[in-house]
């Protein structure tokens, strides 16, 4: 089987790379493998006694990204996992830490395009949003059994959709005639509920929201931040592209969160929290793509991409 160059086109590659690796020889891992783009480039820069662990939850990124990387012979491995799953993966493969992680967060542009995976508004498909077999639900499923209270929450929430009461309450009277099936059928309630020009982005934020709700996407997000922190060793780093505010805003406190030392009032003459940052951040405000980029890659003007680099703890070199 042929890679294939248009599984999905890696934003802010070479920024990324280039804040990644910091030794030749190290174990980098990038925990959202998609077609390989990103793996690819920080291949490119490593020795030969470095390696590279890819992981994905979607067998078909599997398949495509280890067809693509397969000239890197055992200096890569692809693992079909979910990147939550990072210190089970590695305690497995008996690696104790790592010099980078790479976090390309949200849907690829080979499964919004697959109309067949059901994760766009603007083919028609069934309800499936599903990353990978993991997934205990579809959107199938969300769409038809959630209570409107459930639906109401999930667009507010995974989707920061101002109509997601009278949505959700259009979905759940719509129901009761026949169950939803396929996009369509969920695309032509919320256009009938929401009219304009704010339709498209009602119907890509409801569209997000389900597909969040499936995949379990901030859940995912979480213990995969706290994963990779852990995992990193000194001077180690840690990079994340985020596509939306919801996962933004998460990187953003959980970075922040980590790099925060001594918190007793300023008047204590001693710390009594022994509290110690753990990461530095080296990207403060985020880093966005240029206008060149989103031009040939309309994916990237969303992106926003931000470091941390490992701090050394007490007993570490």
């Amino acid at each position: 089987m042929c890679p294939d160059p248009a599984f999905h086109t890696p934003v802010l590659a070479k920024r990324t790379a280039d804040f990644v690796v910091n030794s030749a020889e190290g174990t980098y891992v990038d925990g959202t493998l998609g077609g390989g783009g990103h793996s690819q480039l920080i291949l490119e820069r490593l020795g030969k006694t470095a390696r590279l662990i890819g992981i994905d939850r979607d067998p078909e990124a599997i398949t495509q990204s280890s067809e693509r990387l397969r000239s890197y012979g055992p200096r890569f491995k692809a693992v079909q996992s979910t990147f939550g799953e990072l210190t089970q993966i590695l305690i497995e493969m008996g690696i104790p830490s790592i010099s980078g992680v790479i976090l390309d967060l949200g849907v690829s542009s080979h499964q919004i395009d697959d109309s067949r995976r059901g994760f766009s508004y603007l083919q028609d498909g069934p309800l499936e949003m599903r990353m990978g077999p993991d997934a205990s639900r579809s959107a199938r499923d969300v769409v038809n059994d959630y209570s409107e209270a459930q639906l109401t929450h999930i667009f507010k929430r995974f989707g920061e959709e101002r109509a997601a009461g009278r949505i959700a309450r259009a979905i759940c009277s719509r129901r009761e005639a026949a169950p939803f099936e396929s996009t369509s059928d969920l695309t032509d309630v919320i256009a009938g509920i929401v009219k304009g020009p704010h339709r498209n982005k009602s119907l890509a934020r409801t569209f997000q929201a389900v597909r969040i709700e499936v995949n379990g996407e901030l859940e995912e997000l979480d213990s995969g931040l706290e994963a990779a922190i852990d995992v990193l060793e000194p001077g180690g780093r840690l990079a994340v592209l985020s596509y939306h505010s919801l996962e933004d805003r998460t990187v953003k406190s959980t970075f922040r969160e980590a790099s925060i030392g001594c918190t007793c009032p300023p008047d204590l003459p001693v710390c009594g929290c022994g509290r110690k940052p753990i990461l530095r951040v080296l990207t403060k405000r985020g880093i966005k793509a240029d206008a060149a980029e989103v031009a040939s890659n309309p994916r990237a003007r969303s992106a926003t991409l931000r470091v941390g680099e490992k701090l050394a703890g007490e007993g570490d070199d």
